[in-house]
C-alpha cells in the first residue's frame, strides 16, 4: 500500500525537510489586481472549484453579490445575481493565484491582500485577505451593507497604511507565531497573543492612531497572515515533491465540497460533499443551519496548528470541548508526520496516508456561518474531515475524485 512504502517516506521526509526551511514574511499589501493580476469580472473563492461556478453556495454568492457592487459592476443586488448566473462575473478557485481566502470571503480586483513570502527563497510567496476590522465582515457571507464601506476603508485607508510601513520593514511571522502558541493561541480559533505581539511590533512604525486602534480591536488580525504563510510551506512541501508524497497542502472548503490537494499532485483536488462544521453558538437560540465547511483556513490545521494546537490553547479547547472526541491528542497526533523545529510541542505534516490507514478524522478548526448567506456569522465550529476523502486522493487509490 502507498501508505506504507519506503517511497513515500522518503518523500514525504524530503517535503517536511522543505516546509520547515521556509520563513514566511509579511512583505506588503496589494490588490489583488496588481497582486495576482485578477482580471476585471473576476471574483476568487475559497476552497475547489465549484462544479459550476454560476451557482455558487448561498453565503459565497453572498459575499460575491457585495463584490459586484463594490467593484461597480452592478447597481442592485438583483443586477449583481444576473452576473454571477450568467457567467459575465467568472468565479475561480483563490488557491489557483496562490490565494487563500477565510470563510465566505470572495475577492475582487480591488481587494487588498497581505503578501507573504519565504525570506529564503522569494519566489514562493501567497496573499491572503487584509483584515478590516471588528464587525461586519465580508467573509461571513451576508449582506450586510455596512460591509461595503468597510471594504472601502480597509482598501483606501488601512491597506497604504500598511504597505507603506511594510516597505521599510518587513516582518517575521515565525516568531510571532510562536509568541501566540505560548501565549494560548491555536493560530487558528484563537490568534489574540500573535496579534498582540504584531501590534506591539508595528506601533513604532505606524503613526495613524485611527489605524492602530482598529488593529487593536481585532484580535484575529494574525489569522489570514498565518494562513499565508502556512500556504508558503505547503507549496514548499509540494514544490519537486514525488508523486508519493502524501502530505496534506491544502484542506478547504467552498460550501458544497469540501477538497484536499497532497503534495506530490498539488495540481488536483479530490473532492466529496462537505458537511458542516458543530461547535459553540453566539447565539444559542439561534437555529439557522450552518453552511458546509466554507473556507481556506484548514490549511492551518493541516500544517499542524488549528484544532491540532488545542492543548496548548486553553480558552478554546474549553470552548470546544463538548464537541471534541474521547482522546482526541492521542488520535490527532497519529495522523501527522513530522514536527517543525519552531513548535516542537506541536505535531507537523497531515499526512493523508496515515488517515486512511487509521481510519480516523482529521479536526479542523473553522467558524461556523449561516447556510441562507444572509445570517452571518454563527459562532466557532470544529469540521471533522472524512477519512474516505484523503483514502480517494491517495495515489493508486480505486476511488478518484476531484478535478
Amino acid at each position: 500500500m502507498p501508505d506504507t512504502s519506503a517511497a513515500a517516506g522518503r518523500a514525504n521526509d524530503a517535503a517536511l525537510q522543505r516546509l520547515y526551511a521556509v520563513r514566511p514574511q509579511w512583505q506588503g499589501v496589494r490588490s489583488a489586481r496588481d497582486a495576482v493580476g485578477l482580471p476585471d469580472r473576476t471574483l476568487l473563492h475559497a476552497g475547489p472549484p465549484f462544479a459550476d461556478p454560476r451557482a455558487p453556495s448561498a453565503p459565497v454568492l453572498s459575499s460575491a453579490v457585495l463584490c459586484c457592487l463594490y467593484e461597480g459592476w452592478a447597481d442592485t443586488e438583483a443586477e449583481a445575481e444576473a452576473l454571477i448566473a450568467s457567467g459575465a462575473v467568472t468565479l475561480a478557485s483563490a488557491q489557483s493565484f496562490d490565494v487563500v481566502t477565510p470563510l465566505a470571503a470572495v475577492i475582487s480586483p480591488r481587494t487588498a491582500l497581505v503578501e507573504v513570502a519565504d525570506a529564503g527563497n522569494p519566489a514562493n510567496r501567497a496573499w491572503s485577505l487584509l483584515g478590516s476590522g471588528a464587525g461586519p465582515q465580508i467573509r461571513f457571507g451576508s449582506r450586510d451593507p455596512a460591509v461595503l464601506a468597510r471594504l472601502g476603508w480597509r482598501d483606501d485607508v488601512l491597506a497604504p497604511a500598511l504597505a507603506a510601513t511594510l516597505a521599510r520593514c518587513p516582518v517575521d511571522l515565525i516568531p510571532l507565531a510562536r509568541h501566540g502558541v505560548d501565549g494560548g493561541d491555536d493560530l487558528h480559533a484563537r490568534t489574540a497573543s500573535a496579534t498582540a505581539a504584531l501590534i506591539r511590533h508595528l506601533a513604532p512604525r505606524v503613526h495613524d492612531e485611527e489605524v492602530m486602534a482598529v488593529l487593536a480591536r481585532t484580535p484575529l488580525f494574525f489569522l489570514t497572515l498565518w494562513m499565508a504563510a502556512c500556504h508558503t510551506m505547503t507549496a514548499a512541501a509540494a514544490h519537486g515533491a514525488a508523486p508519493e508524497a502524501t502530505l496534506v497542502v491544502a484542506l478547504a472548503g467552498n460550501g458544497s465540497e469540501v477538497g484536499v490537494r497532497l503534495a506530490g499532485r498539488a495540481s488536483r483536488w479530490f473532492t466529496t460533499r462537505a458537511d458542516a462544521p458543530d461547535g459553540p453558538r453566539l447565539d444559542a437560540a439561534c437555529t439557522v443551519a450552518a453552511a458546509p465547511m466554507t473556507g481556506d483556513s484548514g490549511v492551518i490545521d493541516a500544517a499542524g496548528f488549528g484544532a491540532q494546537a488545542l492543548a496548548l490553547a486553553p480558552e478554546p479547547a474549553a470552548a470546544f470541548s463538548a464537541w471534541l472526541p474521547p482522546r482526541w491528542q492521542e488520535s490527532q497526533a497519529r495522523l501527522y508526520a513530522g514536527r517543525h523545529p519552531a513548535f516542537a510541542d506541536l505535531h507537523c505534516g497531515l499526512d493523508a496516508a496515515r488517515v486512511a490507514a487509521g481510519q480516523a478524522a482529521p479536526l479542523a478548526a473553522i467558524a461556523m456561518i449561516g447556510a441562507d448567506g444572509r445570517t452571518g456569522l454563527l459562532g466557532r465550529g470544529l469540521f471533522t474531515a472524512p477519512a474516505a476523502l484523503f483514502a480517494s486522493a491517495l495515489p493508486g487509490a480505486a476511488a478518484q475524485h476531484g478535478a
